[in-house]
């Protein structure tokens, strides 16, 4: 079968365009300006066996109580922290990574371990703020309306951590993490949990980030940061900031302002990225920006050893930070020998290579540069194509790393616009029905139960498809993108229903 897509606006029942936008003949003014679908045709081939209606039905089923019975969007936002409301500073969460929880005495406490660390904190939190817009336009549900605010302060807040004091003037350099002060949050059905940044209050050196003071934030004091933003996380955060427009859609105010906010900020942050020529700057431990020389910080490296290296990670900064190409032509998407040599060099290169591709494309469809955004489809689907297609002796991981790696490729690209071919959608539901296996055995998601005897914790499932990915899906079924010819392997109807929370 082969997909094609050149389909009128009405035959596509667009979610994104359904919840609080509106209703009747005319477009709602919060999606007036906003893409409504892909603006040209795309062609593949749909190759495989048909996932069944009973097999779609029953996946479909088993995800919606898995989110259900778990409280799922409730238990997200419970265990994300960052600054409470009630400390009255301005409030935002985060989803940490290197943090513990401590039980004692019926005391919880999320304890920010010496041994980890939050220098990679904004892939997560990006992946999850993208996923809440599209899951709170699906569903209305106000424990989203949570996220949505608190992750998009929390993006906000990576900028505004490394104000220096009053009189600094600069917005638009990011914190890979801002570490602000102990305190207790009630929860709203009353349970507590108190905050120990402790460990992390510290200042640190090390060749890709330090610790630094900044002392008086004029936003919330006395603080600590991490510098030196890496790209690692940045191809998350571009793809987060594609949905952010989207959220003047949600019914929440709250929630309205603080994506809109947080899209402003980004923005800021890629035109700072794209003026100190495609380098993300920073602040040094007296306040001063500076250019790190190292790698982490650079999107030109590496053009002496091929042209295209990082052009999509330069073509999505300059698209977010001024609504162009500035002049740049990544052709398929395709970084030629700069990704072998980085894959080569370290597997969680992929995922960044992956990441940008897929953040300029969303970029390119949201500001009308439609040649661009139809090409790096193109050459996504290219990329998908061969890197399904590598034998075991040539993949750069384990076999099982790699098939979730490919099942979660899948759901972000089918975001994008890829229709799926019916292989990829079995693939992609084995993939998850293995990160519901992990999940739904993992026994610890209340901490505060008063069954659990003291200890320190674990508060997260794990797993290959973990809890900062399994809402791809709804990510997948609110997008404006999707091609209706691609292979169905879940009910997106159903996820707009009651029984999806």
């Amino acid at each position: 079968m082969r997909a094609t897509l050149g389909w009128p606006l009405a035959l596509l029942g667009l979610v994104f365009l359904g919840f609080g936008c509106g209703s009747g003949d005319e477009p709602a003014r919060c999606d007036a300006e906003l893409p409504q679908a892909l603006p040209f045709s795309l062609n593949r081939e749909i190759a495989g066996e048909p996932l069944s209606p009973a097999e779609i039905t029953a996946f479909t089923d088993r995800y919606l109580a898995f989110i259900e019975q778990k409280r799922f969007f409730r238990w997200l936002g419970d265990v994300s922290h960052g600054v409470d409301a009630s400390t009255g500073l301005p409030p935002w969460m985060v989803w940490w990574t290197g943090v513990v929880v401590d039980r004692a005495q019926g005391k919880v406490t999320f304890r920010h371990d010496p041994n980890g660390g939050p220098d990679n904190i904004m892939i997560p939190t990006s992946k999850l703020l993208g996923q809440s817009v599209g899951a709170l336009l699906l569903t209305g549900e106000p424990d989203l309306a949570r996220l949505l605010e608190g992750y998009s302060r929390g993006m906000t807040a990576t900028m505004l951590g490394m104000v220096w004091d009053d009189s600094d003037p600069v917005r638009t350099i990011m914190a890979r993490a801002v570490i602000a002060n102990n305190h207790t949050v009630t929860l709203a059905d009353g349970r507590k949990k108190d905050i120990d940044y402790t460990a992390w209050r510290q200042l640190t050196q090390a060749w890709n980030t330090h610790t630094i003071h900044v002392e008086h934030n004029p936003f919330w004091g006395d603080i600590y940061a991490k510098n030196m933003r890496s790209k690692d996380d940045v191809p998350h955060i571009y793809r987060a900031a594609a949905w952010l427009p989207w959220a003047r859609c949600a019914s929440d105010p709250a929630a309205r302002e603080a994506a809109a906010e947080a899209f402003q900020f980004l923005q800021g942050f890629a035109r700072d990225v794209v003026d100190a020529g495609y380098h993300i700057r920073t602040k040094d431990e007296q306040g001063t920006i500076y250019t790190p020389t190292e790698d982490l910080a650079s999107f030109v490296d590496y053009e002496a050893l091929d042209p295209r290296a990082e052009c999509n990670a330069k073509l999505a900064s300059a698209l977010l930070g001024y609504g162009d190409t500035r002049g740049l032509d990544c052709a398929d998407g395709s970084g030629g020998a700069y990704e072998a040599g980085a894959v080569a060099g370290h597997y969680y290169n992929l995922a960044i290579i992956r990441g940008f591709h897929m953040a300029a494309i969303l970029q390119a469809l949201l500001h009308r540069a439609d040649e661009a955004a139809r090409n790096l489809l193109l050459g996504l689907i290219a990329r998908i194509d061969r890197d399904k297609a590598l034998p075991d002796g040539q993949i750069p991981t384990t076999r099982e790393r790699w098939d979730a790696d490919l099942a979660k490729l899948f759901a972000m690209a089918a975001v994008c616009g890829v229709p799926l071919t019916h292989d990829e959608a079995r693939l992609l539901v084995r993939e998850w029905q293995k990160g519901l296996d992990t999940m739904e055995a993992f026994e610890r998601w209340d901490v505060w139960d008063p069954a659990l005897p003291d200890g320190t914790y674990s508060y997260k499932p794990g797993g290959e498809i973990d809890a900062e990915e399994i809402l791809f899906l709804f990510e997948y079924c609110a997008s404006p993108y999707r091609h209706p010819a691609g292979a169905t392997f879940i009910d997106c109807e159903r996820l707009r229903g009651p029984d999806a929370g």
